[in-house]
């Protein structure tokens, strides 16, 4: 009787011991759920950045269809393509859809690549140090190091590759647009809106995983 009253007892602490483990993954699910949705956002991440590139003194031109996005970019704002492009034929202009989307990623997605050291235009590679120097100004600052920044609301940034010295980098850095502001406080033509406000069902679909 005592063998069998022990039986129970240890089998009655198992059961206990595995519903308090599912229970403790449930509540931890949930309190990671709440964290997520209290901390995330209501509205989608849309902002934009200025920028021009210039090689060996001459500004260059993105004029290919290539280049821009279309409405579908923006029906996915978790796809590269998504997450930065320009559009409208407008050369100067970044999308952000994504707030931890880097230059190197905006320029991967012109077909370009672009790190601290070489600058590839799909055609040639411009490396620092071989018949030039790679160079970049951030916000009217030099910096040696861009390719991994996070885009940053209402940056301007000049990339250039050349022989140009300090003061000439001045005042390539002063041609390039500061409309971003502009764009941030209205609705894209034809193309993604403005910063529209999340529903609580997406937040909480996102917040909880599914």
């Amino acid at each position: 009787m005592k063998q069998l009253f022990l039986h129970a007892l240890s089998f009655l602490y198992r059961k206990v011991v595995i519903v308090s483990l599912i229970v403790g993954v449930l509540v931890g699910i949930v309190a990671i759920g709440v964290v997520r949705f209290v901390a995330m956002p209501d509205h989608e991440t849309h902002y934009h950045a200025n920028f021009a590139v210039f090689i060996n003194g001459e500004r260059v031109k993105f004029d290919g269809p290539q280049y821009f996005q279309e409405i579908s970019a923006c029906d996915a704002h978790d796809s590269p393509l998504g997450r930065t492009h320009m559009h409208d034929e407008n050369d100067h202009l970044v999308h952000v859809h994504a707030a931890t989307v880097t230059w190197s990623e905006f320029f991967t997605n012109l077909g370009w690549s672009l790190n601290n050291s070489m600058l590839y235009d799909g055609k040639t590679a411009h490396v620092d140090g071989q018949d030039g120097r790679l160079s970049f100004v951030l916000n009217g600052k030099p910096t040696r190091s861009i390719a991994n920044e996070v885009i940053g609301d209402q940056d301007r940034l000049l990339v250039n590759f050349g022989s140009q010295d300090d003061a000439t980098l001045q005042k390539e850095f002063s041609q390039v647009q500061s409309d971003a502001k502009k764009a941030d406080e209205t609705a894209d033509p034809a193309t993604c809106q403005g910063p529209e406000h999340t529903s609580v069902w997406t937040r909480l679909r996102q917040a909880f995983f599914f």
